[in-house]
């Protein structure tokens, strides 16, 4: 940092320690009037004069050394007093003329409450609590005796934010506790203990690089979180009794947040470890907050032991909405490394777009080699028709076959690769082109589907899963004859006259599952105005719902789009339209024959 910057620093951050100290100051004058307002208000209509001495059985024994009672108590009383951990008193409650509670008397104490009167006991008991604490009123301790007393049962209490004058000191504390009647005394015992800090676990804090603080405007204390004294290298503060001076003299460190009550030393510390770009962001804020408002969220850097850590933090003032705040409160979180990782993320999601767009490349190929477009054929009397809607996540498997053989027939096959994406595009491309050549060797369809199943049995690229249906048939246009044979592909359909069929046959293995499997060719006699549909399974499954239940489905959409009778778009078109929608949870292909 350069001689100009460091000045401007210490000048930025001596401006908010003056402001600092006068909403401290004004803090506490409205702590003190608030607590002087009740003292004088509360003994208005209240009878003075020392209590009344109590009769019991245990008045002759002495109390414990560290307890405090008027004479009269049970012996039990002051026993229970001294085992108690937390600030305990024997109230005895005082009537007014109208039957109401007024105010408390102190008839008993142990050493924690009597740890806060600076000349003694006799000081404290005896007395009304208006006198000696007239912040129970103004911090609703005063409502919990009163509870106790109409309820007649123990009442323990939240957490209430005690603020009193002791001796002329002010004081605050957040107290937990529990108010207990006596029985048969008609006195209330109490003790309350400092309540926890609400903190989170230092695994937690640790595990999330997250902590918080608060600064007690009225006493001047700011509690840290473990996780924030870490966050922004603050050691933990010197043993009661050791001073500044000590541990810089032990230590020859520097300067560290180790005083609850040095506000300067907390604002000069943190400040200077923003860095200098930031600050004036940070004054800005703090003075937002020493003024009530509170700072949604910020980012800043820090330097911390020669490294730089990104702190997204967030401020809040306390008493909502009041003129001058009493506490502030601050959460922090290290966000160092998320700028990293993001930019890791954009250059990662970068590679995975260009893989995709390569992939969706590949696979347009790889589909405009399975689906072709198709060529017309001879036979004036047949016109060939397809439909293929790729699934969401891309091409698949999906393939079909369409030619005329020099004998005349023609080859019809539909085909179905296992898997997704292309490796299963690669496996349709090995097989269609496989059955191309076998086309050639004047077999027929059973025969086809046979040395077809071999190479997809005996694939070396494949594995276990690498499996397949597929139907083949020949058209014979002479004898107007469909012969076909499947190999666990779902059963072609035949249209005649407006109603859809299952055409019915013996359907074999799918290929690659055994070597050597056996198939069966079947025979449909087609006449004039007959349509004939091939199909892959996608057009039939459903996600939730059997192959059956997509069969009939499919007839009855086949059954509704014939009987509309849309002669101008072709069968293929029609089908898509209607049937599977603009995309098909698997990839969808259907081969469309007209005979007319």
């Amino acid at each position: 940092m350069d001689v100009s910057s460091d000045r401007a620093t210490e000048d930025a951050l001596a401006e908010l320690h003056r402001l600092a100290l006068r909403t401290v100051a004004r803090a506490r004058h409205r702590a003190r009037a608030r607590i002087a307002a009740e003292r004088t208000g509360g003994r208005s209509g209240r009878e003075e004069g020392p209590p009344s001495p109590f009769v019991s059985d245990g008045a002759g024994q002495a109390p414990p050394s560290d307890v405090a009672v008027l004479p009269g108590l049970p012996s039990w009383v002051p026993a229970v007093l001294g085992v108690l951990r937390g600030s305990s008193t024997v109230l005895r409650p005082d009537i007014a003329p109208d039957g109401t509670v007024c105010d408390f008397t102190v008839v008993g104490a142990n050493h924690f409450e009597l740890s806060g009167v600076e000349r003694g006991s006799f000081d404290f008991l005896g007395k009304r609590l208006s006198e000696t604490r007239p912040g129970v009123r103004t911090s609703g301790l005063y409502d919990v005796y009163r509870a106790a007393l109409e309820k007649g049962t123990p009442v323990s209490s939240g957490t209430v934010d005690y603020v009193d004058v002791v001796d002329g000191v002010l004081q605050r504390a957040r107290l937990r506790g529990t108010v207990t009647v006596l029985p048969r005394l008609g006195l209330l015992l109490t003790n309350w203990e400092p309540a926890g800090e609400a903190r989170l676990s230092h695994r937690v804090q640790e595990g999330g690089r997250m902590g918080w603080a608060e600064w007690d405007l009225i006493s001047g204390r700011t509690r840290w979180s473990h996780g924030l004294r870490e966050l922004l290298g603050l050691r933990a503060p010197p043993p009661e009794g050791v001073t500044l001076e000590d541990v810089h003299a032990a230590e020859g460190a520097a300067r560290t947040v180790a005083s609850a009550r040095d506000v300067a030393a907390d604002l000069f510390t943190v400040g200077r470890k923003v860095d200098p770009a930031d600050l004036p962001g940070f004054v800005a804020d703090m003075r937002a907050l020493l003024r009530g408002v509170g700072v949604p969220d910020r980012e800043l850097t820090v330097r911390v032991e020669g490294s730089r850590r990104r702190i997204r933090w967030v401020g809040h003032a306390q008493p909502e909405g009041a003129e001058v705040p009493e506490s502030l409160l601050f959460a922090a979180r290290n966000i160092t490394g998320q700028e990293e990782q993001l930019r890791q993320a954009l250059v990662e999601a970068e590679r995975l777009r260009q893989e995709a767009a390569t992939e969706r490349r590949v696979s347009e190929t790889f589909r405009k080699a399975l689906v072709p477009p198709l060529e017309a054929l001879t036979p004036p009397w047949i016109s060939v028709s397809s439909a293929y809607v790729p699934s969401d996540s891309g091409v698949g498997g999906d393939w079909y076959k369409c030619r005329e053989l020099p004998d005349g027939r023609v080859l019809l096959a539909m085909g179905d690769a296992s898997g997704h994406g292309v490796q299963a595009a690669s496996r349709a491309v090995q097989q269609r082109s496989a059955l191309a050549g076998l086309a050639y060797t004047g077999g027929d369809a059973a025969q086809l589907l046979w040395a077809l199943g071999e190479v997809v049995y005996n694939d070396y690229y494949g594995n276990l899963d690498t499996t397949a249906t597929c139907v083949v048939g020949h058209l014979f246009p002479e004898a107007r004859a469909f012969r076909w044979a499947s190999a666990g592909h779902p059963a072609p359909i035949l249209v005649r006259n407006g109603e859809p069929r299952l055409l019915e046959g013996e359907h074999g293995m799918m290929l690659g599952v055994l070597a050597d499997a056996d198939y069966t060719t079947n025979t449909a006699q087609l006449h004039p105005g007959d349509l004939l549909l091939l199909y892959t399974d996608g057009v039939v499954e459903r996600r939730g719902s059997d192959l059956e239940t997509g069969s009939a489905a499919l007839l009855e959409a086949v059954r509704r789009w014939m009987a509309q009778g849309r002669l101008t778009e072709t069968a293929s078109e029609r089908m898509v339209a209607q049937l599977l929608g603009p995309e098909a949870e698997d990839d969808a292909t259907i081969l469309a024959i007209q005979v007319s």
